[in-house]
């Protein structure tokens, strides 16, 4: 995996912790409306002790410091797992040392990693790390921290849209970001025995402040990607 657990000034002490007092713990219902939007992802990384909005489909480099800023429509469980360059799978939420509340509550604000000074460090080969999302709005059988069976490799490697680095001197993918998963596709078999039957029909849209609204049924389980592209160098171009 490419996520590593970096402590500036506060240890993390829940994997994803509401900024807000959270609702009832083993609530099971999902939100009154069968469509709609679930969540609103921003992707922050902190650099020179200052935190900024990154595209999604940004590129970053080895020893950036990164997290997930979540604002939730959504009433009911949530599980993060990562497929990172080296082909391995690890549970990112929840998990020992990210907290095991994964409860989360509509119209309150969760971060991942769970506390301000809480981040993830960028590491390992050069690639796509994927990050499996996993909504449901009844809690299911937690996951093992650490899969046992390393994922394939990809050779996919990120490549800087040159037409947006002339203009912005920002490395670009647009490969990289939220998606879908491919409907037929199978899902690595690390996570079928987690996701199940999950819908994968979701509907991303991205705001001018940077961040990606998803939107799905909240009827029952769904799993979507986010892919987070790294280089260890300027090869990217």
């Amino acid at each position: 995996m490419i996520f590593t657990a970096l402590f500036l000034g506060l240890a993390m002490s829940a994997g994803l912790q509401a900024q807000q007092q959270p609702g009832p713990a083993g609530l099971q219902s999902a939100t009154a409306s069968s469509k709609g939007s679930l969540l609103e992802i921003t992707l922050e990384r902190k650099r020179d002790g200052k935190v900024e909005t990154m595209s999604p489909e940004h590129v970053f480099q080895t020893g950036d410091v990164v997290r997930l800023r979540l604002r939730s429509h959504y009433r009911g469980f949530l599980y993060v797992m990562d497929q990172g360059t080296s082909g391995h799978f690890t549970t990112v939420f929840p998990a020992s040392d990210t907290g095991a509340d994964n409860h989360i509550e509509s119209d309150h604000e969760y971060l991942v990693p769970a506390v301000d000074e809480g981040w993830f460090e960028v590491q390992g080969p050069a690639g796509f790390d994927v990050l499996y999302f996993l909504l449901s709005p009844a809690e299911l059988a937690r996951p093992a921290g650490n899969f046992t069976a390393p994922g394939p490799l990809s050779s996919l490697r990120p490549r800087c849209n040159d037409k947006v680095f002339r203009a912005r001197g920002e490395c670009m993918d647009d490969r990289a970001g939220p998606a879908a998963a491919p409907s037929q596709k199978a899902l690595p078999a690390e996570i079928r025995p987690l996701a199940g039957s999950a819908s994968r029909d979701i509907i991303f849209k991205k705001n001018s402040q940077g961040s990606v609204d998803v939107s799905g049924s909240t009827t029952g389980p769904l799993i979507y990607t986010f892919r987070l592209a790294h280089t260890d160098s300027a090869a990217a171009r």
